[in-house]
């Protein structure tokens, strides 16, 4: 793990690595309601690849698509070029 990245916009992630590959990501924000949320986004053909997953378009600075849709508060947005850009 690489330890957490705050990406602008009050989200948050964490770059996680399986077999030495960076696979996934967690991140979170602060909801609204002040809840804070917290995902996992599993990268595409990486070791963490669920059957769904985003796709690293660059590593570094980290760049994935589709966006990211909080189902509870309706944040949105997507990580470009290691930043959060809203939606």
């Amino acid at each position: 793990m690489s330890g957490a990245i705050d990406i602008g916009h009050g989200v948050t992630i964490e770059i996680l690595s399986l077999e030495g590959v960076a696979s996934g990501l967690d991140y979170w924000h602060m909801c609204k309601d002040g809840q804070r949320a917290s995902g996992f986004i599993p990268f595409a053909g990486r070791p963490a690849d669920m059957g769904y997953s985003w796709t690293v378009e660059q590593d570094s600075p980290l760049t994935i698509s589709p966006s990211l849709l909080c189902r509870a508060c309706g944040h949105h947005g997507f990580i470009r070029g290691g930043r959060w850009v809203p939606a």
